[in-house]
């Protein structure tokens, strides 16, 4: 049985304005996706069932025409898209942000820290900190009433000042949710390390403690992700691995040369490789990804927290060489589940 894309994530582009030192897109072109190419991609997505559609890179705003044209074909065919992009926002304009904004693409911000910390793994080509540039794009972003998320990559370096970003994004004042995502050991993410289980379990102890007392003291309350799908999971909306489209034969990762990969960090790996949008899915290959996935993450369902937790990252846990650092997810993961049971 064929299985329909519930995730198209195009990859605008390979070409990047800062030089991350854990950079996973490290591996892809330095080339801009065609329209062409774009529009075709959009074909894999089932046209009466809805799905993610997220624009990334590189930076996707070096590409800002051909993710225009993308949306706009997407209205124009009234496809049922939830349409995100994650950006590092240094080359937001007003007229951007509010394109953004007006046709309802939710908007994703890379920021790993407080000034101090983010300027220590996020970098400028220049070898500088490049946090300035992203708090000029959210700025902009404020100043239009527009509102974002940010996504925090955790390593080894920020782990021990994770609850700062807490104390940021309130004032920041437009920040609605924060999200963090363990180092991958793809890319140049093979030249940093992942934080310790314990060190991830105290940093989430202290990022939710950190958020309720700002939410008593401001009345606004900033949505951690983490916790935000253990409530789901409560609730009995999502299934296990529900995260990991695919696990379950439901996810195209497209480059800009329009070749299609399970996922987005497994870029340039033959073993992942789906097909192109050209030619379409091989649905064998599809298969035979799903079952490689399933079969390594069996491990998960084992676990007494599994329910809750929803499963691991299968992109993380494979990029690792040292298995045994795989646990700060899960420690991560049990820190919020013991939050909703609190609340």
């Amino acid at each position: 049985m064929t299985s329909k894309i519930k995730m198209l994530v195009l990859s605008l582009t390979g070409k990047c304005n800062f030089a991350c030192r854990y950079c996973y897109a490290a591996e892809h072109e330095r080339i801009c996706m065609q329209k062409e190419t774009a529009l075709a991609a959009l074909q894999l997505a089932p046209r009466d069932e809805s799905f993610i559609l997220q624009f990334s890179g590189g930076e996707p705003l070096l590409n800002f025409k051909v993710l225009r044209a993308v949306v706009e074909q997407v209205e124009e065919e009234k496809l049922p898209a939830i349409m995100q992009i994650q950006t590092n926002a240094s080359l937001l304009t007003d007229e951007i942000a509010l394109f953004l904004y007006k046709h309802k693409v939710a908007i994703g911000v890379s920021l790993d820290g407080r000034p101090h910390v983010n300027d220590k793994l996020r970098l400028k080509k220049s070898g500088y900190g490049a946090t300035g540039a992203t708090l000029k794009g959210i700025e902009i972003l404020r100043r239009n009433n527009i509102a974002c998320g940010i996504t925090c990559v955790v390593t080894a370096e920020n782990v021990h000042e994770l609850s700062g970003i807490v104390d940021f994004a309130y004032f920041l004042g437009n920040i609605r949710k924060i999200g963090f995502d363990i180092l991958r050991g793809q890319g140049r993410g093979v030249n940093l390390r992942p934080p310790a289980a314990k060190d991830m379990e105290k940093a989430m102890e202290l990022v939710y403690a950190r958020r309720d007392t700002l939410t008593r003291l401001t009345g606004v309350y900033i949505e951690i992700a983490q916790q935000e799908r253990v409530k789901t999971l409560c609730q009995g909306n999502c299934h296990a691995f529900g995260h990991c489209y695919a696990m379950n034969g439901e996810a195209a990762f497209v480059t800009a040369k329009g070749d299609v990969y399970a996922c987005s960090s497994l870029i340039g790996n033959q073993d992942f490789y789906l097909g192109n949008v050209i030619t379409g899915l091989e649905q064998g290959l599809v298969e035979k990804t799903r079952l490689f996935i399933t079969e390594s993450m069996d491990f998960c369902r084992h676990c007494p927290d599994f329910k809750l937790c929803g499963g691991g990252c299968f992109a993380r846990w494979f990029g690792m060489e040292n298995k045994d650092d795989y646990g700060a997810e899960c420690a991560m993961k049990r820190v919020s589940i013991k939050q909703v049971k609190r609340e």
